[in-house]
């Protein structure tokens, strides 16, 4: 497929010099953006679509995945909200 763009002669000018600094052809340039867009736009689309119980099971799973062996678990009380709010309760109490 054929799409023309139409660019003043300093875009011109700026996307050519872009693809000769990455050494490659002003069309290869363009492809790997348009790439790029359409690769987000289907990844945005995806996250807006509800994820079954197994399916977030396994996100989860990979979330833990990250995480470096070694590292100690959160105790309950650095999970509370005394521990969480506390710069925003003192903040409250100095007004």
């Amino acid at each position: 497929m054929l799409i023309s763009v139409p660019l003043t002669s300093e875009e011109e000018a700026a996307l050519i010099a872009l693809a000769k600094d990455q050494g490659v052809s002003v069309d290869d340039l363009l492809r790997k953006v348009v790439l790029q867009i359409l690769s987000a736009s289907k990844a945005a689309s995806q996250l807006s679509i509800p994820l079954t119980a197994e399916e977030f099971e396994k996100l989860l799973e990979e979330a833990t995945n990250i995480i470096p062996d070694g590292i100690p678990p959160l105790c309950d009380k650095a999970l509370s909200r005394e521990s969480i709010y506390t710069r925003e309760d003192e903040w409250n109490r100095r007004s």
